[in-house]
C-alpha cells in the first residue's frame, strides 16, 4: 500500500468506517427483536485466507489498482435481485468514488421466470428454461446453474441493466456465456464488436467496444444447414477501470446439489476468478422431512464446492451464510436451521473460512414469526419482504465493514 499510517487514519475517518457501531446501534433500537450481539463475521479456523482477500481489496480502494471479484451462491433469495442489489449497493460504501461493476448474471426472463428489476430484458421468439434445481431437467449447464434455450432462427433479445431507476450501466466488453458444444447457431450482436474473442471449451464469448455502450440486441445466424438450437448460460458487462465486482448466483430452489450439476462450472468460473465467495445454500437442502435430511452428506457436498471453487483460484475466501429460520410446510419451524448452523460451524474450521450467522442474528429458532409480524417475512415463513431482504443485506454488510475496519486499523498500528 502507499498511504501512510497517518492516511489510512485520515481516509478511515472520511469513509465513515468508526460508525459501524452506531449503525448497528441504531438498527438493533428499530429492530429490538434482532440479536446484534452476533452480527460478527467469526473464524473457527484460521483468518489467514481473509486477510490476503483484505490486502487485495486494499490495492482497489486506496491504490485504486485491480479489481476484486465477489460472487453470491444461494437460491431464490439471491435470484430475486433485491439481497443481491442492496449488498452491491452497500459495497459501493467502502470508499468514495468506488467503482461497483455489475459482474456475471442471468437473463432470467429468457428462461420464463422471475429476475431482478435492474435488468431489462426484452425476449423476441419462443425460449424455455431449464433450471439445476429442477431434478426432471438434465441439461448442460454452466456457471449461472440455468439456461435459456431456443429453437427459432429469428429468436432473440434485447438486453440492458441499470445501477439505480433510469441511470443505465455502461461496459466496454460484453461476455456471453453459452453451450458451444450442442448450438447450431451464433449469435450476432448490435451495436458490432470491435473485436471478438472466443474460448469454445469454456463456452465464452467475448465482445470488445471502443466506446461504452449500455445496451445491445441479439439476433442468431444458423451455422451451415442444421436444425435451429441455441442454449444462453449467463452475461456479464466488463468496464475497463479498476473497482470491486459483485457477480450473482441464484437459482430458485437451488440447494447445494443443484450446482454440483453443472457440468461446466469450473471452466467458466475462470472468468470471474472469485476472491471472495458469500455461500447462502441451504435452505432448500435442509428443507426435507427428518428421515431425508443428513448434514453429514450436505457438509460433503459444501466441501465439493469449496474444492470447484478453489481449482479456479486456489485463493479465494468464503463467508458461509447460515440459513435464515423458517418453517416446514408452514405448520412448525424448521429444526434442521440448527443443524446447518453446526455444518457450517465446521465448514468454517475445515476450510479456515468466515462465518455469518443469519438464524442467530434473526433471533433463532422461531424468529421469522416475528419478522413476519412486522412485515420482513412473507407468510410462507421462507422468503423476505422488500424490506426484509434489505435489512438482510444490511446486516451482513455492517458485519463484513466490522471485520474490515479491525484490518484496516491493524494497518495503521
Amino acid at each position: 500500500m502507499k498511504l501512510i499510517p497517518a492516511a489510512i487514519i485520515l481516509l478511515l475517518g472520511s469513509l465513515g468506517i468508526l460508525s459501524a457501531q452506531e449503525e448497528m446501534g441504531a438498527i438493533a433500537l428499530r429492530y429490538p427483536f434482532l440479536d446484534t450481539s452476533k452480527n460478527h463475521i467469526e473464524f473457527y479456523g484460521k483468518r489467514e485466507g481473509m486477510e490476503k482477500f483484505y490486502r487485495k481489496l486494499d490495492k482497489v480502494i486506496f491504490d485504486n489498482e485491480g479489481k476484486v471479484n465477489i460472487v453470491h451462491v444461494g437460491g431464490s433469495h439471491v435470484q430475486g435481485g433485491t439481497l443481491s442489489h442492496t449488498l452491491r449497493t452497500n459495497l459501493g460504501q467502502l470508499a468514495p468514488d468506488l467503482q461497483i461493476e455489475r459482474g456475471f448474471f442471468f437473463p432470467h426472463k429468457l428462461a420464463n421466470t422471475n429476475m431482478p428489476s435492474n435488468i431489462y430484458v426484452k425476449k423476441i421468439g419462443a425460449w424455455e428454461g431449464c433450471r439445476n434445481s429442477i431434478l426432471r431437467n438434465n441439461c448442460p449447464w454452466g456457471l449461472s446453474g440455468i439456461d435459456a434455450v431456443t429453437r427459432e432462427e429469428d429468436a432473440g433479445f434485447i438486453l440492458q441493466s441499470f445501477r439505480n431507476r433510469g441511470d443505465a450501466y455502461g461496459f466496454t466488453e460484453l461476455r456471453i456465456f453459452e453451450h458451444m458444444y450442442s448450438n447450431t447457431m451464433k449469435p450476432i450482436c448490435l451495436p458490432s464488436p470491435d473485436s471478438t474473442w472466443i474460448d469454445s471449451v469454456a463456452g465464452v464469448r467475448r465482445w470488445f467496444f471502443k466506446e461504452r455502450i449500455d445496451s445491445v440486441s441479439i439476433t442468431f445466424q444458423l451455422i451451415d444447414d442444421q436444425e435451429p438450437l441455441y442454449t444462453l448460460q449467463g452475461v456479464q458487462m466488463v468496464r475497463e477501470e479498476s473497482g470491486l465486482v459483485y457477480h450473482a448466483l441464484g437459482v430458485n430452489g437451488a440447494s447445494t446439489k443443484s450446482f454440483l450439476r453443472s457440468e461446466n462450472f469450473i471452466e467458466q468460473g475462470r472468468y470471474i476468478s472469485p476472491d471472495l465467495v458469500i455461500f447462502g445454500l441451504g435452505i432448500n437442502d435442509a428443507y426435507k422431512p427428518d428421515d431425508e435430511w443428513y448434514p453429514q452428506e450436505y457438509k460433503e457436498r459444501y466441501d465439493t464446492l469449496v474444492d470447484w471453487f478453489r481449482a479456479i483460484n486456489p485463493d479465494c475466501e468464503f463467508i458461509f451464510m447460515t440459513n435464515n429460520d423458517s418453517y416446514y410446510k408452514r405448520q412448525a419451524p424448521n429444526e434442521h436451521a440448527l443443524d446447518v448452523v453446526e455444518v457450517m460451524k465446521q465448514l468454517s474450521k475445515d476450510h479456515d473460512t468466515g462465518f455469518w450467522d443469519l438464524f442467530g442474528v434473526m433471533g433463532g429458532l422461531n424468529s421469522v414469526a416475528i419478522w413476519e409480524e412486522h412485515r420482513l417475512a412473507k407468510p410462507d415463513k421462507i422468503h423476505f419482504s422488500r424490506t426484509g431482504y434489505r435489512l438482510n443485506s444490511d446486516l451482513l454488510f455492517w458485519a463484513f465493514w466490522e471485520d474490515y475496519e479491525r484490518h484496516v486499523k491493524h494497518l495503521a498500528n
